[in-house]
């Protein structure tokens, strides 16, 4: 080793100056080739020899071309007789087999500099872009998606939404934004308050259940109505079913929530419908047999006061077939119906009326605090069905025979009816015409009429 101020030699310092360079390009990640202007491979250098389709030593004297496919090699050809013509570098892309698989590589071709007078050379730098090409095809498929989702979330016919688990509200698509309107914050409070007040409870229950992990489905909510009827008789409603999923990031954290939300007021309205249908007798509208003994199950424990019971009042229409015999059955019916009228006309607001056969009614009196108070509503109601009715053209004769039971304690459903009616038939075969108290007598007989 010379030491310092010794002079050097000549030799020495030339092989110095060549070693670098050599040495530096050995330790580039890209792969360095020098080829003549016939495509053969004057040298090769490189830190990563799995780029490298063959041995370093079987590509010298080689051309490089014979390393790509026969499309690839004939576009690096033509590029490499450019930049012979112009002296300017060009970049191309291409594909290229190595050990490792497929890569993408970015190839520069540069002419480099030489003794005037000597072969010319070209400066071949091949970089790995195959993650950059990987990246730019990820961010196209998430693009694309990103775009599907989009367009899906404009075409379905529901309101969907994201809320963050800051509890910001990050997407409405079109249709959430006209069924909430504008919301005075992108916030869960603001998007709550689209609904009802009656309804924010459940909205927030169901809320909190998505962020802690747990879907909800179906939550019914009621939001301000854009249409001018709903199923429950409100003009300024709508009814609405929530659908809430959690949403995890990639290590299953949660990261917020979406949510779903569809309008099913014309559903409801249907639904609604059919139930009242359902229930209700088509020729009088009063309800009918299986949903008065259904409302009787509860008879006697609808009453809030202590004490207090319900009453069973059960009417029979006298003489219905006489009337049908001599006007026919539309004059029956007409009959039926004015007595199903003026039984809603007797009845209190909170009363229940069904028909619970051809010339049967029964009327369901909740909060009656003693029989005396039944017998008085049940008299009423036996003085409003005695009346001359008009059935068309001639006139007919609405006569009942009426009966009543009350308790203060749970009976079966048939058990009250069959109290009312036996008390009804009492009434029916009394010579006195008035209303019969049903009592739980010893012989089991009814009291006589009152």
């Amino acid at each position: 080793m010379k030491g310092i101020g010794e002079p050097v030699d000549d030799a020495e310092a030339l092989r110095d100056s060549e070693a670098q360079p050599e040495a530096i390009l050995s330790s580039l990640d890209e792969v360095v080739f020098e080829m003549d202007t016939r495509g053969i491979c004057l040298g090769v250098w490189t830190s990563k020899d799995e780029l490298l389709v063959v041995p370093r030593e079987a590509m010298l004297n080689h051309r490089l071309a014979g390393l790509l496919s026969e499309e690839d090699a004939m576009r690096g050809e033509q590029v490499a007789r450019r930049v012979l013509a112009t002296g300017q570098p060009e970049t191309w892309e291409h594909t290229m087999d190595v050990s490792t698989g497929t890569r993408w590589m970015q190839t520069r071709i540069a002419l480099i500099n030489t003794p005037e007078g000597a072969p010319k050379r070209l400066c071949v730098v091949a970089r790995d872009i195959t993650a950059q090409k990987d990246a730019a095809k990820e961010r196209k498929r998430l693009l694309a998606r990103e775009q599907l989702l989009s367009r899906l979330s404009e075409t379905l016919p529901v309101g969907l939404f994201e809320i963050d688990n800051l509890g910001q509200v990050a997407f409405t698509n079109e249709r959430m934004r006209t069924m909430v309107g504008q919301l005075s914050a992108n916030t869960v409070e603001a998007l709550a308050s689209a609904v009802t007040p009656k309804c924010q409870p459940v909205f927030k229950g169901a809320l909190s259940l998505a962020f802690n992990g747990q879907a909800a489905d179906r939550v019914e909510v009621r939001m301000p109505s854009l249409t001018s009827h709903s199923p429950s008789g409100a003009t300024d409603q709508r009814v609405c079913e929530l659908s809430l999923r959690p949403l995890t990031d990639a290590d299953g954290t949660p990261s917020g929530v979406v949510g779903c939300l569809s309008d099913v007021t014309d559903q409801a309205e249907l639904r609604y419908e059919l139930e009242i249908k359902a229930s209700v007798d088509t020729l009088t509208s009063c309800l009918n047999r299986e949903a008065a003994l259904e409302l009787l199950e509860h008879a006697a424990d609808i009453s809030d006061a202590p004490g207090e019971g319900a009453a069973i009042v059960f009417l029979d229409l006298d003489k219905l077939k006489a009337v049908n015999d001599t006007f026919g059955h539309a004059g029956g019916d007409r009959l039926l119906v004015a007595a199903a009228n003026r039984l809603r006309g007797a009845a209190r607001k909170c009363d229940s009326i069904s028909r619970i056969g051809g010339d049967e009614f029964i009327v369901i009196c909740p909060h009656v605090p003693d029989p005396s108070v039944a017998v008085k509503i049940a008299t009423r109601i036996a003085e409003a069905t005695t009346a001359t009715i008009d059935i068309g053209t001639e006139k007919a004769e609405l006569r009942t025979s009426v009966g009543v039971t009350w308790t203060n304690r749970p009976l079966e459903a048939d058990v009250l009816l069959a109290q009312a009616d036996s008390a009804m038939y009492q009434a029916k075969r009394s010579v006195h015409k008035g209303v019969v108290l049903f009592t739980a007598a010893r012989n089991g007989d009814s009291q006589s009429p009152t």
